[in-house]
């Protein structure tokens, strides 16, 4: 018993010193685990880069995602100034008209316009032309005020108010606003005249 004892204490001893051995590497003893604190700071490093890495990520995917919408509102912004300013040049052109060179303004409202109005204007254009030149009319319309109605796509109506000033035989007659709904829609580069109204 005694013999037994001491071979006892020897062993604690023994697992003593072996703690003390491997607290002395840097190491735990933990209910018989080897806790290695350099080990569990390079995963914390690990786990801290792989989120980082994450951010940084969806920081440039959200800033993407920003850029593309700011470059849509752009070209719905440029798209939209464009269908309103081919709402007032055609509201200029179909408003100033002199006897002299009908023919040609005719050639050109024709090139700028497309649809129904293309259809239309192209059918009484010969009938046109002969009373601005029996009349000896000559017309000037000046853009008062224009903005969108509405728009879809590469479709708008603009309202337009004109002031036109008119002279038949060379007497000049007051100037007079007229109210115009022009429809406009882009064809390939270019944006057409595709419906004119005449609003009271």
């Amino acid at each position: 018993m005694i013999g037994g004892g001491d071979s006892m204490r020897t062993r604690c001893r023994a697992g003593r010193s072996t703690g003390e051995s491997a607290v002395a590497g840097g190491s735990e003893v933990v209910a018989g685990t080897v806790v290695d604190p350099a080990r569990d700071e390079r995963r914390a490093v690990r786990v801290g880069v792989v989120f980082g890495l994450m951010a940084l990520a969806a920081v440039v995917v959200i800033a993407g995602w920003l850029k593309f919408q700011v470059h849509a509102a752009d070209e719905e912004l440029q798209q939209r100034a464009q269908l309103l300013a081919a709402g007032r040049d055609g509201a200029v052109l179909l408003t100033t008209i002199n006897h002299s060179d009908a023919e040609a303004k005719v050639e050109q409202i024709l090139e700028s316009a497309t649809g129904v109005f293309l259809e239309d204007f192209r059918s009484r254009s010969q009938s046109f032309l002969a009373t601005v030149r029996r009349a000896q009319s000559d017309t000037a319309g000046t853009v008062v005020e224009a903005g969108l109605e509405s728009s879809h796509g590469d479709q708008a109506n603009v309202l337009v108010v004109m002031s036109v000033k008119t002279s038949l035989a060379g007497t000049a007659a007051p100037p007079r606003l007229w109210r115009m709904r022009i429809g406009v829609q882009q064809v390939g580069q270019s944006t057409k005249v595709s419906d004119v109204e005449f609003l009271p």
